[in-house]
Parts: C-alpha cells; structure tokens; sequence
C-alpha cells in the first residue's frame, strides 16, 4: 500500500539503503536544480518509508550537508527517503519546509531495490554506485556460507523468486534472484552481468572512483588519478550498465595482483599507471578497453618468468610499448569521426530491455516479433489520429 503525503523537512532522513554514494555535494549541478526547483517546484514527489520499517541502522547524517542551521536529529525523523535525495537537499536549498512524498512500506531489501530501479530509470547513478548498490542487495539475500563453486542450473525459473526470502540457500539462487530483478531475466548472461556488477564493488576504492562521476571523487581520489596522469573530471562506465571497461580493469587488476610480487610495484598504482597511459582523449571506451585488455595480455607473458626484481623494468617497458604505438595510431587518425560510437551496453540500451520484458509480460506476448508489431500498430494508429490521416 502506498500513500502520498506532504512531510515536513525535519521529519525525513537519508536511508542507509539509497543508493547515492554522495547524495549533494553544492556544486553547479546541485545548484542548477535547486534553481529549478525554487522556480517551478517538485515534479516527482520524493519515496520514502517509516523509519521504524528501517532494519540496518540510519546514518547520523541528515542535513549537515546543506549550511542551513536547521540541523535535525534522529530522533525528531520518522520517515527514511529511498529515492529523491539529491531532491530533498535541492528543495531544503531552495527554502522548502515540506516535501511531497509516496510513502511505502518496505524492509531494507525491498528498499535497496527500490532506490536502485527509480534512480536507473532516471539516469542519476555511476556505474559505482550500480555496482555497490547490487552488492548491497547481494550482502542481504546472499548464503551466510558458501564455497562458491555452485553451478547455475538452467532450470531455474521465475517462479523461484515469487516469494523473496532473506536469504537464499546457495549462491546461484542469490545471483539468478538478482538478475531476474535487475534484468528482467535470470539466464547466463544476465547472471554474469550482475556478477560484473559485484566484481567491479570488489575492486580498491581508488580503483573503483574511475567509475564514479567526477564531483563524487574524495580529495584523496582525486589526487591519486592526477598522480597518475588521468583527467579527473572525465569518468570511464556507461552509466547504469556494465560498460565492458569496468570488466576489462577488473581482469587487470587480479592478473596483476597474482602475478606482480608487491615489493617490485604495487597492483593497484599498476592499474592506474596503465589506465593513464593508455587513454587518450579521443578514445572511444571500445578502443580503451581493447587496449587494456591487449596490454594485459602481453604483460602477463612478459611478467611469466621474471624475478621480482625485474618486475618493474618489464611492467615499464611493455607498458612504454604499447603507449607509443596507441600514439602513432591516433597521429594517423583523423580527429573528426564521421560518426559516433554506441555502447550497446549503456543505460538507454539496458533500460529499454527492462521495459521490453515488463511490455511483453503484461501483454502476454510469447515473441519479441509479436510484441514489436502490435506496438508499431498502435503507434501508427496514434499518429493517424493525430495527424488526421484517412
């Protein structure tokens, strides 16, 4: 059941279960709506649940973010907001004192969902905060223990997920949930797709803030990809899904890490050395992730049988290789592409494929054909009403 409501600012708190790594941080863009909404008010009405429903414990922060002097304590705050934080920092800016809202009853994992899908839909999260918010909702549901050598079962249907339990008994179970919720669909490469996701929450924070969009970076992130010659004010990932770079930076990292002995280079500066030397402005993601996956490969045959100490010269001296023949490449193309690059795995694709399923399911369609031609028909049919065709 849901209700709308007009609360009052000092009732809502920010839920630990929302997906926003940093919900405001004052900068031109939080300022940009936060005009938009002094001027011409609230469109969507914030989500938000009683905090009593809240099982994980509420962050200590609520509006110290904003210089406003009205700072409020738990204890005055009865409901959590789930999705709309950027919203609810923005409005309290512009002056607001209460907000509108939907308020839904939902345990934590019901909310991390919740966040998660409202905040893909609208394009408002990095490829990080997807990442860590799946691996959230993993951490929920997943097998206190497990050994994680259980094979995904084809068999596997949706009706196994109809009911959500806390926990699922084997991982596989806890990953085809996931995929069937995220993706619309519980097979392999749906499965493996989330466990990018996860793979990708696994990495060193530094590593991971490649993926976050610039204004979220710590001062110490920042600072550590300057180091390193990369442009702290550009991202790598699509968006909302996997970006094929996140992929090809994780299988790095762990040759790395498994290969590299410590005392010669550390792994992670590694990765960051590599991604710095091998990316150019004009490089597509396509081409950056080829790169990184080419590099990896030469470097592993390289590192195969050195010593320790002569670890660093050969990382070096491939890594010098491959940078000096990526730039003779671009020397020689020209700068103005005739056409632009599509990642099929960026947020429009994925969202859309959701879309297509939840069409296809309460249609009762049995084909992808089937279901295109009677949307192609209704359109046309709309566009002879009115355009006023015989």
């Amino acid at each position: 059941m849901i209700r709308r409501d007009e609360l009052s600012i000092d009732s809502l708190v920010i839920d630990p279960m929302q997906s926003r790594d940093q919900p405001w941080t004052g900068d031109d863009t939080d300022q940009q709506l936060a005009a938009a909404i002094d001027a011409d008010g609230l469109y969507n009405d914030l989500i938000v649940r009683p905090l009593d429903d809240v099982e994980t414990g509420v962050t200590t922060e609520t509006t110290d973010t904003v210089d406003d002097g009205n700072d409020v304590s738990i204890a005055e705050s009865q409901y959590a907001i789930v999705a709309g934080s950027r919203r609810y920092y923005a409005a309290m800016e512009a002056g607001y004192e209460k907000l509108p809202c939907k308020v839904l009853q939902a345990d934590d994992l019901d909310a991390a969902w919740t966040s998660l899908l409202e905040n893909t839909d609208r394009r408002e999260l990095s490829e990080q905060e997807v990442a860590q918010q799946l691996n959230l909702i993993y951490e929920l549901i997943r097998p206190r223990e497990h050994d994680g050598n259980e094979k995904y079962n084809d068999q596997l249907s949706v009706s196994t997920f109809d009911i959500e339990p806390d926990r699922f008994e084997t991982d596989t179970e806890a990953l085809a949930y996931m995929a069937e919720r995220y993706c619309g669909r519980s097979d392999q490469s749906a499965i493996s797709h989330i466990k990018e996701h996860l793979q990708t929450a696994a990495l060193p924070p530094v590593l991971q803030s490649l993926f976050k969009n610039p204004d979220e970076r710590t001062d110490s992130e920042r600072m550590a990809l300057d180091n390193f010659g990369i442009d702290t004010r550009a991202t790598l990932g699509s968006g909302e899904g996997k970006s094929g770079t996140s992929r090809a930076v994780v299988a790095l990292h762990n040759t790395l890490e498994s290969e590299l002995e410590t005392d010669s280079i550390d792994p992670v500066d590694a990765v960051l050395e590599t991604v710095g030397s091998l990316r150019f402005e004009a490089m597509s993601e396509l081409e950056l992730r080829q790169s990184l996956r080419e590099f990896r490969n030469d470097v592993s045959t390289a590192l195969d049988s050195e010593t320790s100490i002569a670890q660093r010269d050969v990382f070096s001296e491939t890594l010098q290789q491959h940078t000096e023949e990526l730039q003779e490449l671009h020397e020689e193309i020209e700068p103005n592409r005739p056409f632009k690059r599509v990642d099929l795995q960026g947020p429009d694709t994925q969202r859309h494929s959701r879309w297509h399923v939840q069409a296809m399911r309460s249609r009762g369609s049995d084909s992808h054909t089937k279901l295109v031609r009677q949307l192609y028909q209704e359109r046309l049919e709309n566009l002879a009403d009115k355009q006023g065709w015989e």
